[in-house]
């Protein structure tokens, strides 16, 4: 044991580096450099590692100086062990936490043996203060662990980055949830987005988005997406680029905006809405200044003329008088009771109750009212069924209905003119049709109807007045019943307006 030590200590008497040109170099380095022999004593030590040495154990150290014995116990065994490795001809490096005081440093080492002629004849060391660098890396780990928190919390918002082979490159958890609940895919880090997506409507879509992000086009867009659970996402593609300028890829970020965007359409439904009162409001005006003094006004002149005429044994014209006073009387009626039924419906005034009706039974109670308003113009009225029919409705509402489409029939045919209704069963709805050979109406017209803003007013053929608000009725009530009403028409030659009503087994 006594020649094994001799000679560590014969080997370390070849080094000393403070004969070499390299001390100028190690003293004006900013790193800790120092180097000992196989017996733990220092050959060299710049001043950098002796001044950091004594601040942190109190010890100054010059060549010579045992570094093991120089050192606390607690971390004595911690340093021979590394010495030894390096001594054993290792090289390695390892970074080093030293905390004095309030004073956190981080160290980070290079050891490596001295060789010489194949034999170790010590080891020497660099020290580099990284704390800089740790505290920035500690700091960007912190910023993009906060980034990553950030982008996840954001719950409606979907974030993705897919490279120019359409691979992810990163996602967040909305995203995956999205791409599990739409294509049932459990999406991973570099498999392909248009893999994932397997419907065959949305993936050439998609595709085509993120392609024109890979051209490096930034560009943004609304979908529409579901049917019944109806949701608005706003998405915006931007292209990734690298230091060289180079798209290596896309990002794709989509925002849910279905609040947003069921506001926007409420504000345009609201502002329709003002807009058909407005015209409501201006129609209802005309109504009462003109359409409902004007009939008054022939009633009166009508009923002067026969009560002057009266005890005029040679007037022979009552009769016709009296079915003009009789017409304008009826129809007058009409608008009245439309008008107030209107002014019901505004103010939610009217149930809807809905029964099994026998349709024969109302239509045939209606036709009844009609008779005498037809005849005056030689008008022939017929009901058409082969099986009987019954609907499920609203009787009053039904009745209004077909009081005012074959008031509107009888108006516009001719003297000796036909009006047919029919009804039929269609699967679950029955389909009534009130057929008139008639005036008709060209296309411009029949685009109007329905409408309180558009001023679609004809005169009949006994130059009877309307108002439109019969028909704007019969659409609302129609459609209490989820039915349809729509009108088939050409000039000159006649109507039909038809509508749906369900039938009694179906329930609404």
């Amino acid at each position: 044991m006594g020649n094994q030590g001799s000679e560590k200590r014969d080997r370390g008497k070849l080094v000393n580096l403070n004969n070499l040109n390299l001390s100028a170099i190690f003293e004006n380095t900013t790193d800790s450099v120092w180097a000992i022999n196989p017996n733990y004593e220092i050959l060299y030590a710049n001043n950098i590692f002796s001044t950091a040495f004594y601040e942190h154990f109190g010890i100054p150290i010059c060549q010579g100086t045992n570094l093991l014995d120089s050192l606390p116990g607690p971390i004595k065994a911690v340093w021979k062990s590394r010495y030894d490795r390096a001594l054993s001809n290792e090289s390695f490096s390892f970074v080093d936490h030293v905390e004095v005081g309030n004073i956190s440093t981080y160290i980070e080492v290079f050891m490596n043996p001295i060789v010489s002629d194949g034999i170790v004849v010590g080891a020497m060391f660099f020290g580099k203060d990284i704390t800089k660098r740790m505290q920035d890396e500690k700091a960007l780990i912190e910023s993009q662990l906060l980034l990553k928190a950030s982008l996840e919390s954001q719950r409606d918002t979907i974030l993705f980055s897919i490279d120019k082979a359409y691979r992810y490159l990163y996602f967040n958890s909305a995203h995956a949830q999205v791409m599990k609940h739409a294509y049932g895919a459990e999406i991973e880090i570099g498999m392909s987005i248009l893999d994932c997506i397997t419907s065959d409507d949305d993936r050439p879509v998609a595709k085509e988005n993120y392609d024109r992000a890979l051209r490096g086009e930034s560009h943004c867009n609304v979908r529409e997406y579901g049917a019944k659970n109806l949701a608005y996402y706003e998405s915006f593609f931007n292209p990734i680029y690298n230091d060289k300028n180079e798209i290596i890829g896309a990002t794709a970020l989509a925002r849910d905006i279905t609040e947003r965007k069921k506001t926007e359409l409420a504000l345009v439904a609201s502002e329709r809405e003002l807009k058909e009162l407005s015209a409501t409001k201006d129609k209802l005006f005309s109504v009462i200044a003109h359409d409902l003094r004007s009939p008054f006004s022939s009633i009166l002149g009508l009923s002067d003329l026969l009560i002057e005429k009266s005890n005029d044994a040679s007037f022979a014209e009552s009769g016709k008088y009296l079915n003009l006073i009789y017409s304008s009387a009826k129809n007058t009626l009409i608008l009245l009771d439309n008008l107030l039924n209107w002014a019901k419906l505004q103010t939610g005034k009217i149930y809807f109750n809905p029964v099994g009706l026998n349709f024969s039974v109302i239509v045939s109670e209606v036709l009844k009212l009609e008779t005498t308003l037809a005849e005056a113009k030689n008008i022939s009225l017929n009901y058409l069924t082969t099986d009987p029919v019954v609907a499920y409705a609203d009787a009053e509402m039904l009745k209004i209905v077909l009081r005012n489409l074959i008031s509107n029939a009888i108006k516009f045919t001719r003297p000796g003119g036909e009006i047919h209704v029919t009804a039929k069963q269609l699967g679950d709805f029955i389909e009534i049709d009130i057929t008139d050979n008639g005036i008709g109406m060209n296309e411009d017209h029949l685009e109007k109807l329905f409408h309180l803003s558009s001023d679609t007013r004809t005169l009949g053929t006994a130059n009877e007045k309307g108002s439109g608000f019969g028909l704007l009725l019969c659409k609302d009530f129609i459609e209490k019943h989820n039915g349809k009403i729509w009108a088939e028409s050409k000039a000159g030659i006649g109507t039909s307006f038809k509508f749906t009503l369900p039938i009694a087994e179906r329930r609404i």
